[in-house]
């Protein structure tokens, strides 16, 4: 019995030492803040690095300008990104992969400047806090055949402006080639990259249910007969889901005025039966009403 006593003497004896003992003043940490694991920000000291900081805590999405190729390829049923030690081996049929590498950091502030041209100024800031978690800044973003025995050639290869992966969007042109782009080319980015937006969160979005009592959704719908339906593509003439989202690209690829022109989708000798305008109106409502939001002034804006 004495011994026990004199072992809780002992523990409690250590509990109040350690209790008691002065750490001294406590330091901050020199390193950056982690966040999302091994990610830091600032990832440099560029002036941009202030404006990289400052968009994440306003938003919780990430601009990297440095990234692995794990970072870029993975999702849950396999890496679809490149690599050359592995891709270049003879496999006949094995078909393709992504090529994702890390902006020059020389043009990182050029390439936020056409991000917040061509997609953050056109949203809300409820839809602004939908990004995805991260925004990943390529200087190459290229499809890539695989398994052809050697490194593909440049024409090989095919260039792509944005990739929409499991927790991110990777955008490309991220070098200097963003001094030289046209007006062609960033009007297409510009689509490409906010239906990339819009793909990637439109189920989360919701959608009107009065969209979907318009037209009649069946297979028994002849490739003619899709415009009098109020459906758009003849591929999509059974799936709710799809026949929504045709709809926002319809708005962020055209202009009102190409809409409504002779031989646009609007215009009364497509729109034969006025159900296509129905349906643009009813979804040109729901993004006014609910995020505060215009869709159709992207496509609206065209250099």
């Amino acid at each position: 019995m004495k011994s026990m006593k004199k072992i809780l003497c002992l523990f409690l004896g250590c509990v109040l030492f350690i209790s008691c003992y002065d750490e001294g003043k406590i330091k901050p940490s020199e390193e950056p803040e982690l966040i999302y694991g091994k990610y830091t920000l600032p990832q440099g000291d560029h002036d941009y690095d202030d404006d990289i900081v400052a968009f994440y805590k306003k938003y919780g999405s990430l601009l990297l300008y440095k990234f692995t190729t794990k970072d870029f390829g993975w999702s849950p049923t396999g890496n679809v990104a490149w690599d050359i030690t592995t891709d270049t081996i003879i496999i006949p049929g094995a078909g393709s992969k992504y090529d994702a590498q890390p902006a020059d950091e020389l043009y990182v502030s050029n390439q936020l400047e056409l991000l917040q041209d061509k997609l953050f100024n056109y949203l809300s800031d409820t839809l602004m806090s939908c990004l995805p978690q991260k925004i990943l800044l390529c200087s190459t973003l290229d499809l890539v055949p695989i398994g052809l025995g050697y490194n593909p050639k440049p024409d090989e290869r095919q260039p792509l402006n944005v990739y929409a992966g499991f927790y991110h969007i990777a955008v490309n042109w991220g070098s200097d080639k963003i001094l030289t782009m046209t007006a062609d080319e960033r009007n297409q980015f510009k689509k490409d990259v906010c239906i990339a937006y819009f793909g990637s969160i439109v189920k989360s979005l919701g959608s009107p249910q009065e969209f979907f009592m318009v037209s009649n959704y069946s297979d028994n719908i002849s490739a003619d007969d899709i415009y009098a339906n109020g459906i758009l593509n003849h591929y999509h003439r059974t799936s709710l889901e799809n026949d929504w989202f045709d709809y926002l690209k319809l708005a962020i690829e055209n202009s009102i005025n190409d809409l409504e022109a002779e031989g646009g989708v609007l215009s009364e000798s497509v729109d034969v039966n006025g159900k296509i305008r129905e349906k643009y109106t009813i979804m040109i409502d729901f993004f006014e009403s609910k995020y505060d939001f215009d869709i159709q002034a992207i496509g609206n804006d065209v250099e």
